[in-house]
């Protein structure tokens, strides 16, 4: 027993203090991996970064953008409104894609609806193609594409021609990638009769997203289809032939669509007359292209572990790619022009009355202003009684609006209706809501002027039925009830302070509807300071207005009389003063001002000190220089005496109208 235990206790082996050899098999990076934990919480690592992104973009630089989308856009809650958006392949889709926009009434609704539609195709689409969790960054770049799609619109809202454009295309891109997910449950037999119809009942709901999931269907099966057979390759094969001959047999059902559309139904096209926007083009491309690179990243049955070595560089610089780019082309293609947010906010604040706030929008722009801010600044400076006292306290030098592409944006197809309107104009903001109906289609927007026009013109009838189909929408149809009861007893109209100065200004001017060449702002500068009218202070006050920003001293002086006759007992406003002052400076022998009563302090001294700092630097820059750049002078004067008609007389030129 003794012998036996010892001969197993000298067979024991010794404890080795050497260290091991090292496997040289490992790669030099395997000690850098993600565990299989980690990974499969990629994809909703990547999902709220994506959701982040969209908030800020979204909610909290672009709310004013979205609610005038909801005003550019027009969705019916009758069986009609669905037969008409059915007239055309696709027509599910707009009709789907207007009815979710009106949503942005409350923009952070219809945004997080929007969003909400983003996630969904983040998580179906992994589910459709089989994409490992690895590579589920790649899912990020379709829904980061939409997202731009949606931010860079610009001006382009005034002129969109593609109902449902904000969400019809995620809609459309949702539906695809659905379709994959569904046929791929479907057994072999199946499948062929599924993309028969499917080939022609979704191009009949979604267009152009039904042929590309078609093509979708068919890269999958041809990859990832384990039989090579020749008879593995007759049904994607059937199935390109069935998604080109498709929109050429549908083509004889639709008599208003063209040949060369048909392949391109529901695909999002922004044109205007000869203005195309290829660049918005751009995103619905790649989110219907990208999942052709999808199915070569699917899981074939693979287990999916944990990611290290060269894997795991892969993985982190394609990660560090798609992100960095996204963060990148989102920030460059969001239209965060400081002027186009402005006017939009100032657009709105018109169209419900609120003059406060229009001219605190307007005290906020740092740079010059576009035309139809200067323009919605007088309008509100008129409504508050302050046209004679602030006219010049705002920058009124006025500038193109600033496009990214080849979009000429005019007034007469962005707010003219609703200028003309304010300036009693009724006829021509009629007109041009009409025109403007016709090439983009009826909005929220146009409608309601053109109810306005109608009451104010007291054509009952038109009214009514512009009413009736505001009453048909979700968010519209208390507006249109507030206003029905107007028509039903037109008597109560004075109730209606809303129509005061716009009804003012109608009557004493008549309804004359002339041309204005489709250049609004010139129309009325010509109209109105050419204007004389003994009947009314409103209309006079804005003849003198204007007869200002003509810089005409011919057609002030009779305008300014007639103002002080009507306006006995009270002060003369200071605009008013500057100008008589200037005017009699500058030209004494045609009126005699030594009698009468200007501030001395805001007139008068302000006056001298314009003049003395004015020939000061004059001096000063043709000593210097040898010549005069009065632009520069201009803007060395503007920080203290830009609130005044002097500064506009001499310096506020080359202005240019849209």
């Amino acid at each position: 027993m003794t012998n036996k235990k010892t001969n197993n206790l000298n067979q024991t082996k010794k404890p080795s203090f050497v260290s091991p050899k090292p496997d040289i098999r490992k790669s030099p990076g395997s000690s850098l991996r993600l565990g299989e934990k980690t990974v499969r919480l990629l994809p909703y690592l990547y999902i709220i970064m994506f959701v982040a992104l969209a908030v800020n973009y979204l909610i909290l630089q672009n709310t004013d953008m979205l609610y005038m989308a909801q005003s550019h856009n027009l969705f019916q809650e009758t069986p009609e409104y669905l037969h008409d958006c059915m007239k055309q392949p696709g027509g599910l889709l707009t009709w789907a894609g207007t009815y979710l926009t009106q949503y942005f009434y409350i923009p952070t609704v219809g945004a997080g609806m929007l969003i909400a539609l983003w996630v969904l195709t983040f998580f179906v689409t992994i589910y459709a193609f089989r994409i490992k969790n690895a590579w589920s960054v790649l899912i990020v770049i379709p829904v980061i594409s939409l997202l731009c799609s949606t931010i860079a619109t610009g001006y382009w809202v005034y002129y969109m021609k593609c109902p449902g454009y904000w969400f019809a295309p995620s809609l459309g891109f949702l539906t695809a990638v659905l379709s994959v997910l569904l046929t791929r449950v479907m057994s072999e037999k199946v499948k062929l009769a599924w993309i028969l119809v499917w080939s022609i009942a979704g191009y009949i709901m979604i267009g152009y997203f039904a042929l590309m999931s078609v093509l979708y269907i068919c890269l999958d099966y041809v990859i990832n289809e384990k039989d090579k057979r020749m008879n593995a390759y007759v049904l994607p094969l059937t199935a390109v032939v069935i998604s080109v001959i498709t929109p050429l047999l549908c083509y004889r059902l639709y008599n208003n669509m063209r040949l060369e559309d048909a392949w391109l139904a529901a695909f999002p096209i922004l044109s205007s007359g000869s203005d195309v926007s290829y660049m918005l083009e751009i995103p619905f491309a790649v989110t219907t292209v990208t999942p052709f690179l999808f199915v070569f990243f699917c899981d074939k049955a693979e287990k999916e572990t944990e990611i290290k070595g060269k894997k795991f560089w892969l993985v982190a610089l394609t990660t560090i790619a798609v992100i960095s780019g996204s963060v990148y082309i989102t920030d460059k293609v969001n239209f965060d022009d400081d002027n186009f947010h402005h006017e939009l906010r100032m657009y709105r604040a018109v169209e419900d009355n609120e003059w406060n706030d229009v001219l605190q929008e307007m005290g906020e722009i740092k740079d010059d202003a576009t035309r139809v801010m200067v323009l919605f600044k007088n309008i509100a400076l008129l409504n508050t009684g302050h046209m004679g006292d602030r006219l010049f306290a705002y920058n009124n030098m006025g500038k193109m609006p600033y496009s990214f592409d080849s979009l000429k944006v005019h007034m007469v197809q962005t707010a003219a209706s609703l200028i003309y309107y304010n300036h009693g104009k009724t006829n021509f903001a009629y007109r041009w809501a009409i025109e403007n109906s016709v090439e983009f289609g009826y909005n929220i927007d146009n409608l309601k002027t053109l109810v306005r026009s109608s009451i104010v013109n007291e054509e009952w009838d038109a009214a009514k039925k512009y009413l009736s189909i505001l009453k048909e929408t979700k968010f519209h149809k208390e507006w249109a009830a507030k206003y029905d009861n107007l028509i039903k007893n037109p008597k109560t109209i004075g109730e209606y302070h809303e129509f005061d100065i716009v009804r003012e200004l109608r009557n004493n001017m008549g309804s004359v509807l002339d041309g204005d060449n489709g250049m609004p702002e010139m129309y009325l500068l010509n109209y109105f300071s050419n204007t004389m009218n003994k009947d009314s202070k409103v209309l006079q006050e804005l003849t003198l207005a204007y007869a200002l920003i003509q810089k005409d001293i011919q057609l002030f002086w009779p305008r300014f009389f007639l103002y002080a006759q009507m306006h006995k007992g009270d002060a003369m406003p200071r605009h008013y003063q500057e100008a008589a002052y200037l005017y009699g400076k500058l030209e004494p022998f045609n009126v005699d001002i030594s009698g009468m009563p200007f501030d001395k302090q805001n007139v008068i001294d302000r006056y001298n000190s314009f003049q003395d700092m004015s020939q000061q630097l004059l001096n000063e820059q043709r000593q210097r220089t040898g010549t005069i750049d009065s632009k520069k002078v201009g803007e060395a004067m503007k920080p203290l005496f830009g609130d005044t008609f002097y500064w506009f007389y001499f310096f506020c030129r080359d202005i240019k109208s849209n």
